[in-house]
């Protein structure tokens, strides 16, 4: 089998193997939720809350935490690394098949494509579908919508003619250096917010407009995810980065000048 995803991507499908799964009881199965919603690493999935924190998160007492994460484990679904008593907690991990069954179903989903109405389908026309001559009605314009677009595209940073044009879809370029388009709201962003605070930077939502791009707003960036703390290429990422937003604040002060 191909590599295991990121937490964040599969992790939908590692709650559903949980949520399906009729040996859990509703205990196990609301800790199980709690520690996947509220404390795994993006990409590992481990957690490190103290059964106390779980308990009165989720109303239940520290030894009927510890009774459920046993039934977690013994489902087969985290692997528990208990620490002592000396102020190391204990880590829970999602299983190795865990997570190679939850990366299948994201996969497996990712193939689905919608039938046509003639293979049993559904019928789904498109936005804007003029159905007034079937005795339908016009689709009124949603202003709203069309005002958040002529927002995004005079907030869109001034990329070079071949950023505009050239590339894949999803690419830009800036001084020949090339860019990826990060939608918002997405675990990615989150990773550049929290290694640029490292770096005593502001978030991107502070430092950069929000983009349209395919029917999505979000932040053309160096690379999906910043490179490893220390490396050359975290090193030339952060310079771009930095041109970027230099770039982006010089175009705003020249907007509200004239």
């Amino acid at each position: 089998m191909s590599e295991v995803l990121p937490f964040c991507k599969i992790k939908l499908q590692y709650l559903l193997e949980m949520v399906t799964d009729h040996e859990l009881d509703d205990n196990a199965l609301r800790v199980a939720l709690y520690l996947a919603l509220a404390h795994a690493d993006h990409e590992t999935g481990e957690s490190r809350p103290s059964f106390e924190t779980i308990g009165a998160a989720i109303g239940k007492h520290a030894k009927s935490v510890k009774r459920a994460l046993n039934k977690v484990e013994a489902a087969g679904y985290l692997t528990v690394k208990r620490g002592t008593n000396k102020g190391n907690s204990s880590r829970y991990c999602p299983t190795e098949t865990a997570l190679k069954r939850a990366t299948e179903r994201r996969r497996e989903g990712d193939k689905v494509v919608p039938l046509s109405r003639a293979k049993g389908g559904q019928s789904c026309p498109q936005s804007g579908t003029d159905l007034s001559g079937k005795g339908g009605q016009d689709r009124p314009p949603n202003r709203e919508q069309e005002l958040r677009k002529e927002q995004g595209r005079a907030s869109a940073p001034d990329l070079p003619d071949e950023g505009q044009s050239g590339g894949t879809r999803s690419e830009r370029a800036l001084d020949g250096q090339r860019l990826v388009f990060v939608p918002r709201g997405i675990c990615f962003v989150r990773d550049w917010n929290e290694r640029l605070a490292r770096e005593g930077m502001t978030t991107l939502e502070r430092s950069l407009p929000l983009s349209p791009h395919e029917h999505h707003l979000g932040f053309w960036l160096p690379a999906r995810t910043p490179a490893p703390v220390g490396s050359a290429e975290w090193q030339d990422q952060l310079q771009l980065l930095r041109d970027l937003i230099r770039d982006t604040s010089a175009t705003v002060e020249y907007r509200h000048a004239v």
